[in-house]
């Protein structure tokens, strides 16, 4: 119940500071108010309840075979630090998050592909006993002869389970962080160079209104304006290929043209019948072609279907509902219209931008001078980048979240585990180890664990990225995309969550160590 109530908290802080599109701007001036959904509510209260009952399960039969004379004496862990902890239950789980990978949409949704997160996360976590094992003990063979080090890393050896529950959390969130910052990364580098490869030409001009302003006399008089070295004319309108799907956006433009170069995936290799279409990657995707398919354009005479052909698929980030490309001789040929609503310009080299937009100016109708906007590629490329920004600001919000929850994780349970252990520091002081001693094994069982569990979370964050690039977002969005990974930023994460493991491991331990050696082990029996 207070998850709810500070979720919704949450959201309405959000709401207030970045508006209801999360910052990214589509919605300026319009008003926005939160909304209390009961039927969400009660479904993931009903999540999270379960979510509890489930992960308290296991441990609670765990801590039913224990002895209770074990029990009351602290034995420790509770498995037997001589058996190696078992790595056939994590395969299984990350086994079938593979299998649910492969697997196609439910509905146009990428339902196994969350799957495949869910059990991929969940196998990481079920392998960390496993793993420590594996990471750690090479470590015992070097030999320090640094007390603290080796009494921090023979703890850490003999306790898997208790060293798995706090490396459950930062595997977890470290996981979903990375993950996310994959995406994010590779997601804006993917619009960067399509955006680059896009917008080839000098200049832009386009109709206020999208409404075609731009008849055959008005394009001879543009393309022999000074400093003009060529002008490609276009236009775009809705056609619906398949009625259960919202209309394409055909665009009519050369192709080819200067300024209209096409960012190409694919290309038919040879030509097929009728005129040639060249397909988004979301309208591919969407209508289930490939190069060199048969089509129908519903752009003839009274709406007749035209004979045509899919000649290509290219890169498209900004139609999700599918872009398909006609030249525009032959969509002038099949329909009689000449007229454009926007152009792309290239100039002379060496002429002034600012000189060939007044000139242009001066060359439109009066009637029409006033209607038609200018955008070099530069500014349209920085504005695009902006909104994605802005758009996915939330995202790195929350992956700042996710980071502050391992953390708090990591501090709860080293919290619980320094209380439990207050009788092993008091014997230690017996035996001549120091409090600051004490404390210092305490910082470098934080910072190992703190290593074991960013090595897991960065393995198990590119894996899960790999799903969401190549699966998640293909079925969501019906586009693809290569991968980015953010050294840099992985590198920042890994630095800041071991010095803070430590660091909270520290905190956690100082007041349990501040108790006198012998009032510490006095309740021994």
């Amino acid at each position: 119940m207070t998850g709810l109530l500070g979720g919704y908290a949450i959201a309405g802080v959000a709401l207030h500071l970045v508006g209801g599109d999360l910052g990214a701007g589509y919605f300026a001036g319009a008003t926005t108010r939160l909304e209390f959904a009961p039927e969400a509510a009660v479904l993931f209260f009903g999540f999270g309840v379960a979510t509890a009952l489930a992960g308290s399960y296991a441990p609670a039969r765990r801590a039913a075979r224990i002895a209770p004379a074990l029990a009351l004496k602290n034995a420790g862990d509770q498995g037997d630090p001589r058996q190696p902890p078992s790595i056939l239950p994590a395969l299984a789980l990350i086994s079938a998050g593979a299998v649910c990978a492969v697997l196609p949409a439910v509905n146009r949704l990428p339902l196994f592909g969350y799957l495949a997160v869910g059990l991929v996360l969940a196998g990481a976590v079920a392998a960390m006993p496993w793993v420590t094992r594996r990471v750690l003990r090479p470590l015992g063979r070097a030999n320090l002869r640094v007390p603290a080090f080796e009494m921090a890393l023979g703890r850490l050896l003999g306790a898997p389970s208790q060293a798995s529950i706090a490396l459950g959390g930062i595997v977890a969130s470290t996981g979903l962080m990375i993950a996310m910052a994959v995406m994010v990364t590779s997601f804006r580098g993917a619009v960067d160079d399509w955006l680059e490869s896009f917008l080839s030409a000098d200049l832009y001009v386009a109709a206020a209104s999208n409404e075609p302003l731009f008849d055959a006399e008005t394009q001879r008089r543009l393309a022999a304006t000074p400093g003009v070295a060529g002008i490609a004319f276009s236009k775009s309108l809705a056609v619906t290929l398949a009625p259960e799907l919202p209309p394409a956006l055909l665009i009519v433009r050369p192709v080819g043209g200067p300024g209209y170069s096409l960012p190409l995936i694919q290309r038919a290799s040879v030509p097929g019948v009728g005129v040639a279409l060249w397909f988004s990657e979301p309208a591919a995707r969407l209508y289930g072609v490939q190069p060199g398919d048969a089509s129908a354009l519903p752009i003839g005479a009274g709406g007749a279907k035209v004979t045509s052909y899919v000649a290509g698929i290219w890169r498209d980030y900004a139609r999700q509902q599918g872009a398909i490309v006609i030249d525009t001789g032959d969509y002038t040929a099949i329909t009689g219209d000449a007229v454009r609503s926007e152009a792309a310009v290239e100039l002379v080299p060496g002429a002034s931008v600012v000189e060939t937009r007044a000139a242009i100016v001066a060359r439109l109708p009066p009637e029409i001078a006033g209607r038609v906007d200018f955008a070099e590629p530069a500014a349209l490329r920085e504005r695009a980048l902006r909104l994605f920004d802005r758009s996915f600001a939330i995202t790195y919000a929350l992956e700042a979240i996710a980071i502050l929850i391992g953390l708090a994780g990591v501090a709860a349970t080293f919290s619980a585990q320094t209380i439990a252990r207050i009788k092993e520091f008091g014997m230690m002081r017996h035996v001549g180890m120091s409090r600051d001693q004490i404390i210092a094994m305490l910082a470098i069982e934080g910072a190992l664990l703190g290593l074991v569990g960013m090595a897991a979370g960065g393995a198990v964050g590119i894996a899960l990225s790999q799903i969401l690039i190549h699966v998640i977002n293909p079925q969501s969005f019906n586009w693809t995309m290569t991968t980015r990974i953010p050294w840099g930023l992985i590198l920042g994460v890994a630095t800041a969550l071991i010095g803070t493991a430590a660091a909270t491991a520290m905190v956690a331990g100082r007041r349990a160590v501040s108790r006198d050696a012998v009032r510490a082990v006095s309740e021994d029996w």
